[in-house]
């Protein structure tokens, strides 16, 4: 049995949810696009340049238990409705379910289950239908910590981080590492399927473009990184970021590149050797980044504004995330488009020259 279409957030929806006296609702909405392109030895890509458009709001909701609110296997439930986040693939995803017998909503649908009450009050923290690293890290996974103190919310007393999983998996590790971080000594509640039978806070967002990043929220990751790792005002180290440890987006003959780029001091760094706090701490020391498009480089959060980032990409597509993320942050960022690209796993190769060439032209090297 299918279940009924899940809800997208908007205004009429941050209404009906504050529909009570309970309840209450704040709104942050932003505008942005980038101050300058993204350095290219080519023409850069469209959305590398300021042409770029990032527009998306953010409501924080508290909600008495009456409401129905609850965290079903990774997802916002409203009573028997998912709550997903809104931006155009979740539209095209939630129009293909809609017109279709045999289809499911996007993301980590699951058939409902019998909540787990907590007497206390309850953050809710999920990412809906984007159960990455990314997400986890900027929105919407950790919105709700981020709008409570953008909007100056103190705390509920005896306040908990809610957290649910599917029956058959569970919250990634790395997520543990995050809230050590950004939310430290916060209580964590996990379960299936929980709900607060007092009052709990939750983040939805709504986006009308294909790149979500919120700068003001990328403003107080990048604050609050620094401030727990206190690290060198003056960065010096020169990363070349692998992904040989991933199964798509690898870069085939990073061998050469590393040959190339050992003289000017780069080291060679396997993310995934590596904690949270230790990537922060490695990219706050980084004066310049260099690898392909992947999750990795959120840790950007943590770098100083003196920092440049160069992405390899494996072809011309939606790779602007973390080009907008560092022009948010004040970065230098640059972009090599890929000399041959396999079409399946977006594996590739990079001329080295092509690379010695781009940072010599952005006064790199």
């Amino acid at each position: 049995m299918l279940p009924v279409p899940p809800l997208l957030p908007s205004d009429q929806l941050a209404s009906r949810l504050s529909n009570s006296s309970e309840a209450s609702t704040v709104c942050l909405s932003e505008k942005y696009s980038p101050s300058r392109a993204s350095f290219a030895l080519h023409q850069p890509l469209d959305q590398l340049t300021p042409s770029l458009q990032v527009e998306g709001r953010q409501w924080l909701i508290q909600a008495p238990a009456n409401l129905g609110v609850s965290l079903q296997s990774g997802l916002l439930t409203l009573k028997r409705r998912c709550i997903y986040e809104s931006n155009p693939n979740t539209l095209s995803s939630t129009s293909s379910f809609l017109g279709g017998l045999n289809s499911l909503p996007p993301g980590w649908w699951h058939r409902f289950r019998t909540s787990q009450y907590h007497a206390r009050p309850l953050i809710l923290l999920s990412t809906h239908n984007n159960p990455n690293y990314f997400h986890w890290l900027t929105q919407p996974g950790l919105s709700p910590l981020f709008l409570q103190d953008y909007f100056g919310l103190s705390p509920l007393p005896g306040m908990a981080l809610g957290l649910s999983h599917r029956p058959r998996d569970s919250v990634p590790s790395f997520l543990s590492e995050l809230l050590d971080v950004f939310a430290p000594g916060e209580v964590l509640l996990q379960g299936i399927s929980l709900a607060s039978s007092s009052v709990c806070r939750f983040a939805l967002q709504d986006h009308t473009s294909d790149v979500v990043v919120s700068p003001a929220q990328l403003h107080w990751l990048n604050q609050r990184a620094r401030a727990f790792l206190m690290p060198v005002t003056t960065p010096r180290r020169r990363l070349f970021i692998s992904r040989k440890g991933s199964n798509r987006r690898r870069c085939l003959n990073e061998r050469q590149i590393m040959a190339e780029l050992a003289p000017y001091g780069f080291e060679h760094v396997c993310l995934e050797d590596l904690n949270v706090v230790e990537q922060f701490r490695l990219f706050s020391e980084s004066l310049l980044i260099v690898g392909a498009h992947g999750a990795g480089f959120c840790n950007l959060v943590a770098c100083s504004s003196q920092a440049s980032i160069v992405e390899f990409l494996p072809r011309p597509g939606s790779f602007s995330h973390y080009y907008a993320m560092a022009d948010i942050l004040g970065l230098k960022h640059g972009h090599l488009l890929a000399g041959s690209c396999d079409s399946g796993t977006d594996d590739f190769t990079v001329p080295p020259a092509e690379l010695i060439e781009l940072l010599r032209k952005m006064d790199l090297l």
